[in-house]
């Protein structure tokens, strides 16, 4: 499907163009007719041989009105840039033609109209060499000249024929599976409830779907769909489309807002970053933090341009900047928007969203957005997928550039591309930067060999201390670990990553500290010292006590109970003894036969529990599960 629009200076027959063309007349309110002038968006619609049909949208040429221009260009394949023979180029016919090359429109037929106005045809001529030279180094430069007269009919059949050629060339309308339409046009049809209209792109419609309203996220249901006076089950990208919504209510959707099928691949922000071209015709240079008046698609709002790297740009120029708006806007990387100044009302220039999802950057943050942004500017897939996922370090690959022209599918293959080429890593449902990655790996061990220092003593590193730091989200971290072990630069015991090969070893001072405290146990085997105790007694004592427990010495009991390990294993077998004598044993029995007390009994008994020794029955211990398949 293929949407066309028209452009030039007021009185130079833009509608009558579209009623020689269609038979339909675009002016569709009262108002206009009665001044026999376009003031909103008019549309319509011319089959072709080919058994397609072309939307046309019809703009105002008054300056008053540009800012109705503006919506009925964005999403056009083509545009017919009318110029009157009788006047020649006027001044928003250069206004019309800078907008159309800021938005990127890149094909387009030359139409003089009123060629029986001009009288001497040598006259046409001269206006068709002046036109051309306006065009040289634009968008449009190059496209095919029509010579017409809506009044006599001359030349009509003629720029059918070119429109027709024209279609043919022009590749079909990407279907990305994102359908996306800006709203041009909102209104009530009683019986059927809230009907909006514009330009279909990037995906299909189809009636009984859901949508949603963007950028305020209202749900909606798509009752039925009408294209070129047709009701239609499926609307196809670049169709002009009136849908006809339920769920909502009229004072919920306006002109410049979105119906989406998803609010996955629309995601709304206050910061994007751009590329923002001046024109060569703007009056002054524009300085950072201007306001401005953005047209996105359908929409016209207030922002402020915050330059990048720059205090002002000259006209003529370029510059990166991120606009700054004071409500939400839901855009995509790629799409071309345009600026005017306020006062006088004039446009001024445009250019490209580079990252619609930006945040906004401190003057220290500068070079690095800076190269980011530079590397966006190509708007190529793998530049695009390189950038996204360095400035977010780690992306998940299901939402990666979901605000894009590019499927998920050519997003995922082209993922799986770069990580062959160990561009990038992916790891579960996460695309990781390979220098972050690298980064990580080279932090992750840095800190288990800072912590893993002889004098500290340690067995290891806890996974999620380690985790934390890197700020990895689990499955992330877990593919890095793995990596690492496979690898041979890290170990896992349990819940610990240390090194290969770790064996801490006591320094004399160290040895003479755990001497200390294997007296204390031998001095009172019934009531041995807890944790608390020993670093009450011994302030040094924690790392050495923790290092026994990991090499077996001592034994942890619940609530911070210690026994010295030949110990345990002698109280463990008596117990098991007396479990195959008497098949069963008691808190009072186990205190009698080892001098212990509750403090001592209770965890004593509750390690056992849990180690498949014991197990509780009423007031008694019997056989766990692990001695009971020991017996057999």
């Amino acid at each position: 499907m293929l949407t066309i629009g028209t452009a030039g200076h007021i009185d130079h027959g833009k509608s009558s163009l579209v009623k020689a063309l269609t038979s339909i007349d675009p002016d569709r309110l009262p108002e206009e007719k009665e001044r026999g002038m376009t003031i909103d968006l008019g549309f319509a619609w011319m089959p072709l041989p080919s058994g397609d049909t072309v939307g046309i949208v019809d703009v105002p040429g008054h300056k008053q009105f540009i800012h109705n221009v503006i919506p009925g260009l964005f999403g056009i394949d083509a545009v017919l840039l009318v110029v009157a023979a009788d006047d020649g180029w006027m001044p928003q016919t250069e206004e019309h033609l800078r907008i159309l090359d800021l938005l990127g429109i890149q094909h387009g037929i030359i139409v003089i109209n009123k060629i029986d106005l001009a009288g001497d045809p040598e006259w046409v001529s001269l206006v068709e060499k002046d036109i051309i030279s306006h065009l040289s180094g634009t968008s449009l430069e190059g496209s095919p000249v029509a010579r017409v007269s809506t009044r006599s009919g001359a030349g009509i059949e003629e720029l059918k024929k070119t429109i027709a050629d024209l279609a043919a060339k022009l590749a079909p309308r990407q279907e990305i599976g994102k359908p996306r339409l800006p709203i041009d046009r909102v209104f009530v049809i009683k019986g059927s409830g809230v009907v909006v209209t514009g330009t279909l792109s990037q995906g299909t419609f189809s009636t009984g779907k859901d949508a949603f309203i963007i950028p305020s996220g209202a749900a909606a249901h798509i009752r039925g769909l009408e294209s070129y006076k047709h009701m239609v089950q499926t609307a196809a990208p670049g169709s002009r489309v009136a849908v006809n919504l339920t769920g909502v209510k009229r004072e919920e959707v306006a002109r410049g807002d979105i119906v989406a099928g998803s609010r996955g691949y629309t995601p709304s922000s206050r910061t994007v970053d751009i590329n923002v071209q001046l024109l060569a015709s703007a009056g002054a240079p524009l300085k950072s933090m201007s306001e401005v008046l953005v047209y996105l698609e359908t929409r016209e709002l207030l922002a402020r341009v915050a330059l990048i790297g720059s205090k002002t740009i000259k006209p003529g120029e370029t510059s990166l900047a991120q606009l700054r708006f004071s409500e939400d806007v839901a855009v995509f990387t790629g799409e071309r928007f345009i600026i005017r100044q306020q006062s006088p009302a004039v446009t001024i220039g445009g250019g490209v969203v580079l990252d619609p999802l930006a945040s906004k950057f401190k003057v220290g943050e500068i070079p690095a957005r800076k190269v980011l942004l530079e590397r966006r500017l190509s708007l190529k897939l793998e530049d695009l997928i390189s950038a996204e996922i360095e400035k977010n370090r780690v992306s998940e690959t299901g939402s990666l550039l979901a605000a894009s022209l590019f499927s998920s599918s050519e997003i995922a293959v082209k993922v799986k591309q770069l990580a062959n080429q160990k561009k990038l890593v992916q790891a579960g449902p996460y695309s990781i930067d390979i220098r972050v990655w690298e980064e990580a790996a080279g932090k992750l061990l840095s800190s288990i060999e800072k912590e893993m220092s002889p004098d500290t003593l340690k067995h290891g590193v806890p996974q999620a201390v380690l985790q934390e730091g890197l700020g990895f989200p689990k499955e992330v971290f877990e593919t890095l670990v793995l990596n690492m072990i496979s690898s041979g630069k890290i170990a896992r015991e349990e819940e610990l990553l240390t090194l290969p090969q770790n064996k801490p070893v006591l320094s004399k001072q160290q040895e003479a500290l755990k001497a200390q405290v294997l007296g204390l146990f031998a001095k009172n085997p019934s009531s041995p010292p807890n944790l608390k105790e020993l670093s009450a007694q011994l302030p040094s004592s924690p790392p050495i006590v923790h290092h026994m427990i990991k090499q077996g010495e001592l034994v942890e009991l619940p609530d911070g109970i210690l026994l010295e390990a030949k110990q345990f294993q002698a109280v463990k077998e008596q117990i098991t003894g007396r479990l195959k004598e008497n098949g069963k044993i008691t808190i009072q029995e186990i205190n009698q036969l080892f001098g212990f007390s509750r403090k001592y009994s209770v965890p004593l008994l509750t390690h056992l529990d849990r180690i498949g020794i014991t197990r509780r029955e009423g007031d008694a211990r019997v056989a766990g599960k692990k001695l009971i398949q020991g017996q057999k």
